[in-house]
Parts: C-alpha cells; structure tokens; sequence
C-alpha cells in the first residue's frame, strides 16, 4: 500500500469531530453513511494487501473506526427510523424495513466482532497465519456493509433526494449528542 492511502485513512473525516450543538443531524448522519462506505474502502485494500507487505497505520485505524465510530453510526440511524416512526406509525413497510436495518446493523456489529483479533494483530504488525480465511473476513465485511447501505438509500432513504417523513429535528440532535455522552 502506498503512503497515500494510509494517510487517506487517517484523514477520513469523523462523525465525533462534529459539534451536534450547531450541525444539521441529517448533514451528520449523511457524513456518517459516507464514511461507512470510506471505510469499506479502506475494507478492501487491506483485504487486497494480505499476503504481502501490510500497513500497520491502515490496520489499526480501520480497527479503531469498526470498533468506536460503526456503531456511534448505527446508533444515530436508529434513533432516526425511530422518529421516522413516530411520525408515521401506520406505515408497515417503514416499520418493517427500519426493523430490517436495525437487524442488519446487529449482523454487521457481529462482522465486526470476528474481525477484532485478526485486525488487532495486524496492527501489531503480525501477518495472519491463514490470510486466506481473514481475506473472505474482510470481505464479507466491506460487502455485507455496502449491500446494507445501498439497500437502506433504496428503502428507507428512499434514493438520492432523502424523502423521509419530517422529523424533529431538534430531538434528532439531542438524542444524537446522548449517542456521544
């Protein structure tokens, strides 16, 4: 990996660094959804190293965003489809969706558990005895989490233009700043 992908890494823009006293929610949740596909792409060029030369600074950034910033991520989507709801209580497909995506965001949090060890030894600098198996790890990951993004922007999101019921804004923001407490 060239030094200008490691550095792209540890430039990638974090939802933490957001004052929520002053950003839109939805801006922040928006800067969330494109740093969960940065880190899909960061995914898959450590899964496009293994068997060679690996970047220490790429493994342990991508294991420190899995572990502190996925599921901050995850957590604002819900409390979003939350309001989502309550706005629209008799809308069964809403409901049924947004209780897919929270099931979802479980599975991912489960990727992101097996990929712990593997990414915590890399950041070590230890090459994985089987790269191989941690290859398919990573990506059934960044594949998994892309499939979930873009099925969320097609049901939920409902495309490019966001259309979602209106919700509160200001309690979107409040329960987004308990989310970082």
């Amino acid at each position: 990996m060239s030094p200008g992908n490691s550095a792209k890494a540890d430039s990638m823009q974090s939802s933490l660094d957001v004052d929520l006293k002053y950003a839109d929610p939805m801006a922040v949740i928006k800067l969330e959804r494109g740093w969960q596909r940065q880190i899909c792409d960061e995914l898959e060029r450590l899964a496009d190293q293994l068997g060679g030369p690996l970047d220490v600074n790429l493994c342990k950034t991508i294991n420190s965003c899995l572990q502190a910033e996925l599921p901050l991520c995850h957590r604002d989507e819900e409390v979003l489809f939350e309001l989502m709801l309550q706005k629209e209580p008799d809308n069964t497909v809403l409901a049924a969706c947004t209780g897919q995506a929270i099931s979802e965001h479980a599975a991912m949090q489960t990727y992101v558990f097996e990929l712990q060890e593997p990414l915590s030894d890399m950041s070590l600098g230890i090459t994985p005895g089987n790269p191989d198996t941690v290859g398919y790890m990573l990506r059934c990951c960044f594949e998994g989490m892309r499939h979930h993004l873009m099925w969320e922007d097609a049901s939920i999101f409902r495309g490019q233009t966001w259309d979602i019921p209106t919700v509160d804004m200001e309690q979107l923001r409040l329960a987004m700043i308990r989310n970082r407490a």
